[in-house]
């Protein structure tokens, strides 16, 4: 920095002209991969949703008195019309923690992000029978 005319004058400031080619390239690819990315595991995590409104709505209407295989067909059914794929009924399993009854739901959503690389999302419902 040199004064000149009684006045500081910076010397780098044609270096300072806003971001570099390759720093706005980076910026567009990290901006790319987390648009991928959310575009990639939103659907996994809307058909966990459905699943539990399901639940949500058996519970409503009598959970207690259904057996396993009628709450698998019934969530079968909402999957069917909701368009949920791959989905394994063994997945459905009627469980007794402490002497009160559960549903429980856990599964494993495999979603292939690009090339070699996927993403696995765990899901882990509990729904209790009352």
């Amino acid at each position: 920095m040199k004064f000149r005319n009684g006045r500081l004058k910076n010397l780098s400031l044609g270096k300072q002209v806003g971001a570099s080619f390759y720093g706005t390239v980076m910026l567009l690819i990290l901006v790319g991969l987390t648009l991928l990315f959310g575009l990639k595991v939103t659907p996994a995590y809307m058909d966990n949703n459905v699943i539990g409104n399901a639940m949500a709505g058996m519970a409503n209407n009598d959970l207690a008195n259904m057996s396993i295989t009628e709450v698998r067909r019934n969530l079968g059914r909402t999957m069917q019309t909701n368009n949920i794929d791959g989905f394994d009924m063994g997945n459905v399993q009627e469980v007794n923690v402490d002497g009160t009854d559960y549903i429980d739901i856990n599964y494993e959503s495999r979603v292939h992000l690009f090339y070699n690389i996927d993403i696995v999302v765990v899901f882990e419902n509990r729904f209790p029978v009352e």
